[in-house]
């Protein structure tokens, strides 16, 4: 135990914990609003529109939190932020517990929405670069192989508490989690940051600003920045409109519940082969792979019919697909813009991909508002995926920056 103790900084050692504390925020953070939203609706009265306006409030404010707080984790690491942030995540899941107040509602998730920036995946990955180096593809694929399990762990987790106890006793227990878990973890484990010598501060955060503007000017952010902006418009798309599309069209429930239960369980699979048989294959052919799978999956949609069969051909190309693009989330970035000051273009491409995530739901439920028909929602989608298999190949043919200096090891694979 004590050796393990000393050695809890070591890259490998503190990878395990700290993906665990990401399943335990992803899961108590984002994946347990929709289960909440209708104990709320019956408890309190609130309209269900109302109650979701709240999520997508958070969601906003994480991607305007972005880029500070990606400042910061190059300033300072990701020890007392994310620590702050856990802790701070608990105390609000207690006030959630209490809540009365649809305005104070929306005050409590523009809170969250802010811890949701300084605990969740970029705020990790953050980490991984600064400590793991040219191996932080390696952390950043074994990471995401834990984390994939957040909604296959905690859905079924907060259904069963929510059967059995009141939401508000629910919310509690979500709370204490932070506090036995991540907390300790986030403090403990995480190694603090080197500082940067006695008036070298403000010079480093200079660099950082001079660096970003750099790579604003280049094709290859501009390229990531739409890849994973229309990935996720796509993705959120899908994963909130699946289900009461496939209802219309009158699809059993036991049908559509095994279709989306699969995505999960096939995404980690995907992770899985990515350490194992492809973890020689290139930043630029996994993004290839994973760009042609998603338009793939949402043809299916809209051209093939709903049986089983089919529908499960869906999952497996978008569970892939989806499994994939969140590793290159990660990976890519640094790998074709350079791990200096990695917080910071994180924070960046994540301003826009965040605030896709929050419009997604809205913005496809309108169009099926106003066609009540799924094939125009499903080609909707495509389109939007597109755009990302545009925006990947803009950043992956794009010419080398100059400013970037020849990278680590494995790093400098495309």
């Amino acid at each position: 135990m004590w050796r393990f103790w000393e050695r809890r900084h070591a890259p490998w050692f503190m990878l395990w914990p700290m993906a665990l504390a990401q399943v335990v925020s992803w899961g108590t953070l984002y994946y347990s609003f929709s289960l909440f939203a209708g104990p709320m609706h019956e408890s309190l009265g609130w309209p269900l529109p109302a109650l979701n306006g709240a999520l997508t409030l958070g969601l906003l404010v994480t991607g305007l939190m972005a880029y500070p707080v990606g400042a910061l984790l190059d300033r300072h690491g990701g020890r007392w932020l994310m620590t702050a942030g856990s802790a701070t995540a608990g105390a609000l899941l207690l006030a959630w517990s209490r809540i009365g107040s649809l305005p104070i509602f929306y005050v409590l998730w523009a809170g969250i929405g802010v811890c949701m920036a300084c605990v969740l995946i970029e705020a990790a990955f953050a980490v991984i670069n600064q400590h793991f180096g040219a191996e932080a593809r390696r952390g950043i694929v074994a990471m995401t192989l834990v984390t994939g399990l957040a909604g296959t762990v905690f859905v079924p987790l907060i259904g069963f508490l929510l059967a059995h106890l009141d939401w508000r006793e629910t919310l509690v227990v979500l709370a204490l989690l932070h506090f036995a878990w991540c907390v300790p973890v986030h403090f403990c484990v995480l190694p603090p940051r080197k500082r940067p010598a006695q008036g070298h501060a403000h010079t480093d955060a200079a660099a950082g600003r001079a660096l970003m503007r750099l790579r604003l000017r280049t094709r290859v952010f501009w390229g990531l920045a739409l890849w994973y902006t229309s990935y996720t418009l796509t993705a959120s798309g899908l994963i909130f409109q699946l289900v009461p599309i496939l209802r219309a069209e009158s699809v059993p429930d036991e049908r559509i519940f095994w279709c989306f239960a699969l995505i999960g369980p096939v995404q980690v699979a995907a992770r899985f082969l990515m350490v194992t048989a492809a973890r020689g294959a290139t930043t630029r052919l996994l993004g290839a792979c994973t760009t042609a799978l998603t338009p793939l999956a949402v043809v299916l949609l809209a051209c093939a019919p709903p049986t089983t069969g089919w529908l499960s051909l869906f999952a497996c190309c978008f569970g892939v697909g989806h499994g994939v693009t969140t590793i290159l989330r990660g990976v890519a970035p640094a790998e074709w813009l350079g791990r200096e000051h990695y917080g910071r273009m994180m924070g960046a491409l994540a301003l826009p991909m965040m605030f896709a995530m929050a419009l997604a739901p809205l913005l496809t439920a309108l169009v099926w508002e106003h066609f009540h028909d799924p094939i125009v929602v499903w080609w909707t989608i495509f389109a939007g995926s597109l755009f990302g298999a545009v925006g990947f190949w803009l950043a992956a043919l794009a010419p080398r920056p100059a400013f970037l200096a020849p990278p680590e090891g494995s790093g400098a694979r495309r």
